[in-house]
Formats: structure tokens, C-alpha cells, sequence
């Protein structure tokens, strides 16, 4: 009992200095120290892309927004950097939230470089540090990248998983007795044109069972059906004396141009696509062909095709 009156005398006595002493200037710099917030971070949010394509003629910016949180912020500094080397000072900006917006011209003009010598590959980042609020000055880990690339109206490059069957064409070759016949094996097709706007020219190259890669239109059927394992013995393009066989997209539109070494013509007959799978039905004027199904390997889906 002794204990719970000397409780009940101690938070009447509080109370009462409490409700007594509300406009006090002490008691309202205590209650400041004790609950007031101090120190602040910020964020970039709602980033609208992390690419600067170097062909992109309308210089597509990427924009963003600079929000804070906790105590109100004066000003944070925002730093750009290219391939990691030394960041550079763009801006001060001193009101919360923000929108900004960089495209490549700007973003190259602020880490010290001509917009000319960017190249695919190079690497912008920006990132935000000396935060200042009225308790002081505060570090900041923000940052984001964004890549310099170029992008291709025809971009099918890339290695594939290929699974071919031989199919007969019952043009009474011995080509025929293969029907049936399968390989499994890697397909690569190799970007060959140049311009970004220009129409996709692909090389094909298949990875035979000595591990070699051979340019090889048949994608993979001669394997299934003779056996071969020399670049001579397939239907290819750019040997001394072999053929100029190509692979072609016009606008979606696949295509086989001009004539292995042996001047047989070769055609895609049908073509379908499903997902990660691209299936292309293959033959030439000499009775020989096959089915191959592509898969693709970087977790996309191939674009809407045709033939």
C-alpha cells in the first residue's frame, strides 16, 4: 500500500508539471529533442528507363523523380559518373519531391565526355549524397545506372538450344532413308548488318560434336543425316569457295538469300512461334530439309515472325 501511494504522488506531481509548465520554452526543447525527427534520406522513384539507345535520333530522355523522407531537406547534391571513373557535380536540388529528366546529350555533357565517343557498353550512374537538413549534413547510398546501347529494328541475334528432324522431301535421294533423324546442339545467329534502322542479315553457325563451330544454314540437319564434321561439307556462307547463304528479316519477315557452294537454293517453307520457341521448317531445291525448333536462352520470347 505504502509502495502504490508514493506511485499515485509521483504521476500527480508529473502531472502537474506537465500541464502546468506547457508553454514553457524548456519543456518544449526537451519534448523537441525527445520526439522531434532528425536526419533525412532521399530516393529516385518512378524511373522511366534504364537505356540510352545512341541511335535513338529524338533522344529519348530518362526521367525520374527525387523524393525525401524525414526531416525536411535543404538541398542534396546529385553526381553522374561514366564507366565508374571520377563522379562529377550536375545540380543542387532544393525542392522535394522533384522531376527530373536526362537524355544522352545532357548526360554525357555533365560526366565530361563528347556524346561521339559514347559506345554500347558504357555505363552512366547517377547517384545523390550530401544531404542537408538544419541538424546537419547526411550521406546518401542512392544511385541508379543507365546503359548506353543500340537498338536494332531487327534484333534476332543470339545462341540458341536447336533440336532438328531430318524430313523427306520424296525427291528419291538418299537424303530420304534420314527422315526421322535428329541433333540437338547450339545455333548462333550472327548479326551482320550494320545500321540500326537497316533490315536484319544474319549468319548462321552450328557447334558440331567436336565442339567447332561451322557456318551452317541446314541448322543442323546434315549433322542428323550424313554425319559430317567439316565446315566444306556444309551449306554455308563466307569459305573461299563456298556459297553466300544468309538468313534475312524485312519487317518480321524471315528469308534465306542466295546459294550454298553447291548453288542449291534454300527456303523456309513454314514458321511458327510459341514463347521462347521458333520453329522453321527448312528445305532446298535439292530435296534435302528439316524442322528445327529454336529455344531461345536469355529468358525472352521471340518477337511476332513470319515467312
Amino acid at each position: 500500500m505504502k509502495i502504490n501511494s508514493i506511485l499515485k504522488l509521483l504521476f500527480a506531481a508529473t502531472l502537474f508539471i506537465v500541464i502546468g509548465c506547457e508553454d514553457d520554452p524548456l519543456v518544449e526543447k526537451a519534448e523537441d529533442s525527445l520526439f522531434g525527427v532528425t536526419g533525412a534520406t532521399v530516393n529516385a522513384l518512378n524511373i522511366s528507363g534504364s537505356e540510352y539507345n545512341v541511335v535513338d535520333t529524338e533522344k529519348t530522355p530518362v526521367t525520374f523523380d527525387v523524393t525525401s523522407l524525414g526531416e525536411a531537406v535543404n538541398s542534396v547534391n546529385m553526381y553522374i559518373s561514366l564507366n565508374g571513373a571520377e563522379r562529377q557535380l550536375v545540380s543542387s536540388v532544393t525542392s522535394f519531391p522533384s522531376s527530373m529528366s536526362f537524355n544522352i546529350t545532357e548526360a554525357a555533357a555533365a560526366a565530361g565526355v563528347s556524346e561521339e565517343s559514347l559506345v554500347p557498353g558504357d555505363l552512366f550512374t547517377i547517384s545523390f549524397d550530401e544531404i542537408a537538413t538544419s541538424s546537419g549534413t547526411y550521406d546518401s547510398g542512392v544511385q541508379f545506372d543507365i546503359l548506353v546501347v543500340t537498338v536494332f529494328k531487327s534484333a534476332l541475334a543470339g545462341v540458341f538450344n536447336c533440336v532438328t528432324t531430318v524430313t523427306n522431301q520424296g525427291a528419291g535421294i538418299g537424303w530420304d532413308d534420314c527422315e526421322g533423324n535428329t541433333w540437338e546442339g547450339t545455333v548462333e545467329w550472327v548479326r551482320l548488318q550494320q545500321g540500326a534502322d537497316d533490315d536484319g542479315l544474319y549468319q548462321v553457325l552450328t557447334t558440331s560434336g567436336s565442339d567447332e563451330q561451322f557456318d551452317d544454314m541446314s541448322h543442323g540437319s546434315y549433322y542428323a543425316c550424313y554425319g559430317t564434321d567439316a565446315q566444306g561439307n556444309l551449306p554455308n556462307n563466307g569459305m573461299p569457295d563456298g556459297g553466300n547463304l544468309q538468313l534475312t528479316d524485312v519487317d518480321g519477315t524471315l528469308a534465306i538469300t542466295g546459294a550454298s557452294q553447291w548453288g542449291e537454293i534454300w527456303s523456309i517453307d513454314a514458321l511458327s512461334v510459341d514463347g521462347a520457341n521458333l520453329t522453321l521448317t527448312l528445305t532446298n531445291d535439292y530435296g534435302e530439309g528439316g524442322i528445327s525448333v529454336l529455344t531461345r536462352t536469355d529468358g525472352a520470347e521471340w518477337p511476332e515472325l513470319s515467312n
